[in-house]
């Protein structure tokens, strides 16, 4: 009776025991398959515009992940735990990003408009004298030709490569500029 009822005793302990197991293990996988679903969404613009961040997420997903792979579902679960809290700073990292570089551009695309006007200006009246420096032609529909790239890739999306455009096209503006004798417009 003893016997049976020790026998009974560890194979209840045993099941709990394992019953225990697989709601961690079940808990850990579904915590780290909704982090790597919650990371895959956002995975592009962070690595465009919080890639450290991204890296520090990335890195904390496969540490949940090698542990689950270990069979250590606690420290799994535990690590996975921490993901959707990494995640949600992420995604506030990028949304700061975008507004600030998108306050960069706006300042860029108000200051460009008069000084391309001022330079076709100035273009204008040097054509009509023959006293256009050489190369500037040239030079003035570069940087046209840069502007529009650069507002083509902010109307896309891309906003660091349009930040990276208006800014190449505003120096060989000011670059003209000085190559016209007009004082700098900004």
């Amino acid at each position: 009776m003893k016997t049976r009822f020790a026998v009974t005793a560890i194979l209840a302990g045993t099941m709990l025991l394992a019953a225990c197991d697989t709601a961690k293990k079940t808990g850990a996988d579904a915590a780290i398959k909704t982090a790597q679903t919650a990371y895959s969404a956002i995975a592009d613009q962070a690595k465009t515009y919080a890639p450290d961040q991204a890296a520090a997420v990335q890195a904390s997903i496969q540490s949940a992940k090698d542990a689950y792979d270990k069979g250590d579902y606690s420290a799994a679960f535990d690590a996975a735990k921490e993901l959707p809290g990494k995640i949600q700073d992420l995604s506030k990292a990028i949304s700061a990003k975008k507004d600030e570089l998108t306050a960069k551009w706006n300042e860029l695309s108000s200051s460009m408009p008069g000084m391309v006007s001022a330079v076709q200006t100035k273009m204008d009246a040097l054509t009509k004298s023959h006293r256009v420096p050489k190369g500037a032609a040239d030079m003035f529909a570069s940087v046209k030709q840069t502007w529009a790239d650069a507002s083509s890739s902010f109307t896309s999306g891309q906003i660091p490569d349009a930040l990276a455009k208006a800014s190449a096209a505003k120096q060989k503006l000011v670059d003209l500029e000085a190559s016209l004798g007009m004082k700098p417009a900004a």
